[in-house]
């Protein structure tokens, strides 16, 4: 390819990105399925870009734009919403995931005949919702602040159950014999233990060192690599990298405001505390706002490039529909359970959390490291998987549609009384 006009391509993308952006208001789609039209368009419908180089790749584009991602959408939530709103965050993740990979494992028993293992199997790697689709999303949703803070979270816990899940069953399927609850509980609970504590100490410690270094040259490249170091070590002592960084951000956005709640505390060890020391400056989140979203619109568009529309089988097609149907009967469900126990989805008109089913590439992560792991032999993993991310997509942007147009009046009134 000419280099001009791979220039222009990426040129294209980025303007596209920043129109779509804010097109949104009057078109209401969301860029995310524009972006991702947007890659197909240039991958399997004219085969400028092939698939097949991308795919060795996706796992790490994609690990780095979660992390962004992630990290913006924390530090843009409020401290004391994220802890009132966490405990129905919490009840409508294990719900949601619950009831889907039931559902899941249900339709591919019985219409499509799998065996219990494959069965179950699909339902882990289906069961949890994308938040690097879902956060950018949240963003620009016409809803109160106390919801959009509850569906990050919730779509947060959804994907580390996804993870979770998957692992702990390949391990199962390889060795049968040391299946047990307990340690299961055990492993899951210390690994939710150490993403919390290390998000906790770095918060603390890194919000200390940036009140002094925030305004310096380079401030945010530091913090960045701050960031994916966090990651690794997360996933090193095996933690949940996903919640580190959305706990980090959470509290590093949030240092003035944490700083100011412990002056009393302090006063009465006789000790006092500088809240302006503990304050990010807006430079550093305006530079990580810029760059999230320019790695946000080239992983949209890079899905869209792993599409291999010859993979869809009429059979295929079929049982992709069968589990996007049971995405949102479930999803109604726990919405509906739920709600009478949240606040914030009873203020809410039922369309404006309907809809948010979408899975991404955390989805197709799974299932390359289910094939890799050789556990489960399944021809139609992958092209089911992209049948489900393309179809779940547009679905939701039906929904978004829906909602911005006949209820997002409603709820901006709603705010501002």
């Amino acid at each position: 390819m000419d280099v001009s006009l791979f220039a222009a391509l990426i040129g294209g993308i980025i303007v596209l990105g920043v129109v779509g952006d804010f097109l949104f208001a009057k078109s209401k789609i969301p860029t995310p399925v524009i972006l991702m039209l947007a890659g197909i368009l240039l991958g399997p419908a004219t085969n400028i870009f092939t698939s097949d180089i991308f795919f060795e790749i996706a796992p790490y584009f994609g690990t780095f734009a979660l992390i962004l991602i992630l990290f913006e959408g924390g530090l843009d939530l409020e401290f004391d919403v994220v802890i009132r709103q966490f405990s129905s965050a919490l009840f409508l993740g294990f719900l949601s995931f619950i009831l889907g990979v039931t559902g899941i494992t249900a339709v591919c028993l019985i219409p499509f005949q799998m065996t219990m293992q494959d069965a179950l199997l699909y339902g882990f790697i289906f069961g949890g919702t994308s938040p690097a689709v879902i956060l950018p999303v949240l963003s620009r949703l016409t809803i109160p602040k106390k919801l959009k803070t509850l569906l990050t979270l919730e779509a947060v816990i959804s994907e580390v159950l996804t993870v979770i899940s998957v692992i702990i069953y390949l391990n199962i399927l390889r060795e049968p014999q040391h299946f047990d609850v307990s340690s299961i509980i055990q492993h899951i609970a210390l690994s939710i233990g150490i993403s919390f504590v290390l998000a906790l100490f770095s918060g603390i410690l890194w919000s200390r060192f940036m009140g002094y270094f925030s305004k310096q040259n380079l401030a945010y490249m530091l913090t960045l690599g701050f960031v994916l170091l966090l990651y690794t070590l997360t996933s090193f002592l095996g933690g949940e990298p996903a919640i580190t960084v959305l706990a980090f951000g959470i509290l590093l956005g949030n240092g003035r405001h944490l700083a100011t709640k412990t002056q009393s505390l302090m006063a009465r060890l006789n000790s006092t505390i500088n809240v302006t020391d503990f304050e990010l400056d807006e430079v550093v989140k305006k530079i990580n706002a810029e760059l999230t979203f320019l790695v946000r619109t080239f992983f949209f568009v890079f899905i869209g490039l792993l599409f291999d529309f010859t993979l869809f089988t009429t059979d295929v097609m079929l049982m992709a529909a069968a589990i996007v149907a049971v995405f949102f009967i479930t999803r109604f469900m726990t919405v509906t359970l739920v709600t009478p126990l949240s606040p914030s989805l009873r203020s809410a008109h039922t369309s404006s959390t309907l809809g948010l089913v979408p899975r991404g590439l955390a989805t197709a992560v799974m299932a390359f490291l289910v094939l890799e792991s050789r556990v489960v032999q399944s021809e139609q993993l992958l092209p089911v998987v992209f049948g489900i991310i393309l179809a779940s997509n547009l679905l939701m942007s039906v929904f978004v549609y829906y909602y911005q147009s006949r209820h997002s009046d409603d709820a901006e009134k709603e705010a501002s009384a």
